[in-house]
């Protein structure tokens, strides 16, 4: 029996979107792209070294573990598996993190480095107590990144959160909560993190973008939605909200059609 249609799209998302795949996006642009013109090749190294430290190394250390039947899955849907990856990943991001200190690199790739450096250890705490979701995460950080590169025209990556998050909770991977603590913890850790590194508070041009294409959304939109034009903190809750009636309805799908599904063509395992 083959998964249905709207499960190989979701399991699609889920391999597409994965932190692993992400990182390579990320650091190309964040290293190679400057609407100045004034990186250049210079950052060659800095850029080998935080996608080696951040993906090429835990990511084959995981390959390596799922070929010899340490875990069962490579995105690591049991939560009890995912200890040792998460130690190997926290140890990779600390040691990049000190040989980025001796390399020539970007105000910006040090910030975005920050992020991974302080997001990956909380969230890795949480997940020893609640299986927050790190595809969540990851793409909420995809997006934070591409906006602080490319302004006002990565605004289209929003819209991969919370698809992403309907493709785990699809997928019966994770709950709604999961998927959107794990937006919630890397949003407040980008904030905080591009506060403190003076990009939300000194007229950097990313955020200045932003900022009038979601004024001008918001003047367009506030006859039909007043909460919105206001700046109303309520909207984040009407978002929120929004997000979680479209998670939940999708959860009411048949586990057993899904888990026979599954069983024919992966094996027995079971999702976490």
């Amino acid at each position: 029996m083959k998964l249905p249609g709207i499960l190989k799209f979701a399991r699609m998302v889920s391999y597409v979107l994965d932190g692993s795949v992400l990182a390579l996006p990320i650091f190309i642009a964040v290293c190679f792209y400057d609407p100045a013109g004034g990186i250049g090749m210079k950052i060659l190294p800095a850029f080998l070294v935080t996608y080696l430290f951040i993906a090429a190394i835990p990511y084959s250390f995981i390959l390596y573990m799922y070929k010899t039947g340490k875990i069962s899955d490579l995105q690591i849907p049991r939560r009890k598996e995912r200890l040792i990856p998460l130690l190997i990943i926290n140890i990779c991001v600390i040691a990049g993190f000190i040989a980025l200190l001796f390399l020539n690199s970007s105000h910006l790739l040090r910030t975005v480095y920050l992020i991974y450096l302080s997001a990956l250890p909380l969230i890795s705490i949480i997940t020893v107590f609640y299986k927050i979701s790190f595809h969540a995460s990851y793409i909420t950080m995809f997006s934070f990144i591409y906006l602080m590169v490319f302004g006002k025209w990565a605004i289209f990556t929003l819209l991969l959160i919370p698809l992403v998050g309907w493709s785990r909770v699809r997928l019966k991977r994770h709950t709604t909560g999961q998927v959107l603590l794990g937006i919630s913890v890397v949003t407040a850790v980008s904030i905080a993190v591009f506060t403190l590194n003076g990009f939300l508070w000194t007229g950097y041009w990313a955020v200045k973008e932003v900022k009038h294409l979601i004024k001008s959304g918001s003047y367009y939109l506030s006859p039909g939605l007043p909460v919105y034009g206001s700046n109303n903190p309520l909207i984040v809750i009407l978002i929120i909200m929004l997000f979680y009636l479209i998670f939940d309805r999708n959860q009411n799908f048949s586990l057993a059609d899904y888990e026979v599904a599954r069983g024919a063509e992966y094996g027995s395992q079971t999702p976490g």
